[in-house]
């Protein structure tokens, strides 16, 4: 059996430090692959770098929804160019998390918006990070092209009538 971590954050300064003894033992754990996730346009750049170290190695390209209200212009440029990048398996990670007050809710819902609308041109999958947002979450994906199958719920923190839900409309969680 092949196993596939896909979602790991190699470029966090914990592990990049020493990722080629991470990455061993993450192999003589039986893991052959990973996608790491970028979090804004810096470790987005970081995760492409060592993608292009590690053969086996992918990476997943978003702002995270905590720094939706410092995103500017020049990021989401640079996020859609990179994000063409052939080892750019999927767009996060993005979406809506109202937990904390990092970034205001209207900020958030349009970097989320952007992220999939950049999805869905570039037909690529889509990692969703949603906290105390759910129904704004699912109304944003309700108006988005992103074909169902294409959305994976990271963080999920809801019930499991909520679940069903996502389920019902073809995500995973």
């Amino acid at each position: 059996m092949e196993l596939i971590d896909t979602h790991c954050h190699l470029t966090f300064e914990q592990l990049a430090g020493d990722i080629k003894a991470v990455l061993q033992r993450s192999v003589e754990a039986g893991v052959s692959s990973w996608i790491t996730v970028g979090t804004d346009t810096s470790e987005n750049e970081k995760a492409l770098e060592l993608c292009r170290e590690f053969k086996n190695l992918y990476a997943a390209v978003g702002i995270h929804p905590h720094e939706a209200k410092d995103v500017t212009d020049n990021d989401m440029k640079l996020l859609r160019q990179v994000a063409k990048n052939p080892k750019v398996v999927a767009l996060g990670e993005t979406g809506l998390d109202y937990h904390y007050d990092f970034s205001p809710p209207e900020r958030q819902r349009r970097l989320f918006l952007s992220h999939l609308e950049i999805a869905a041109e570039l037909d690529k999958p889509v990692i969703i990070h949603s906290r105390e947002s759910f129904d704004d979450t699912v109304e944003i994906l309700g108006q988005s092209a992103v074909e169902p199958e294409k959305v994976v719920f990271h963080c999920f923190s809801y019930s499991a009538e909520q679940a069903k839900v996502l389920i019902d409309r073809g995500f995973y969680i």
